[in-house]
């Protein structure tokens, strides 16, 4: 944010999304987390966090921003287009683990985490401007 300071930074609606994108993030590790572990055992919420993280990658598809030069808008969005396709790859394939019987979703088992790994280096990477 550089020199605006967290409270100033919250009048710009960018700003905000992208907050609240973490929160998301950290709640649904957590939730993940609790489901892996066992301690929230039910047969409908394991498919809680794939099907966010599915809708999460189409709607970072949607996602726009607000920038003045066309080229440098599109540069963004072309950046933020490998990011979306990995975030329904993963929703998916961890939704194909979670409903098949044991065993027959190992590939899909494989995918998402590795679709999360991919991740890491698109955002080390990633420019806004």
């Amino acid at each position: 944010m550089g020199s605006i300071g967290p409270i100033e930074s919250l009048r710009d609606p960018e700003a905000v999304q992208h907050r609240l994108f973490v929160v998301l993030i950290v709640a649904f590790a957590l939730f993940e987390w609790g489901v892996r572990t066992g301690r929230i055992a039910s047969r409908w919420l394991p498919r809680v966090f794939p099907l966010v993280t599915a809708i999460g990658g189409m709607l970072l598809l949607l996602h726009s921003h607000a920038v003045g030069d066309v080229k440098e808008q599109l540069l963004i969005e072309y950046s933020n287009l490998p990011i979306a396709v990995l975030g329904v790859v993963a929703g998916c394939a961890r939704w194909i683990e979670v409903a098949v019987p044991d065993g027959e979703g190992r590939i899909a088992g494989w995918m998402w985490p590795t679709a999360f790994v991919l991740v890491g280096p698109l955002l080390l990477n990633y420019r806004e401007a």
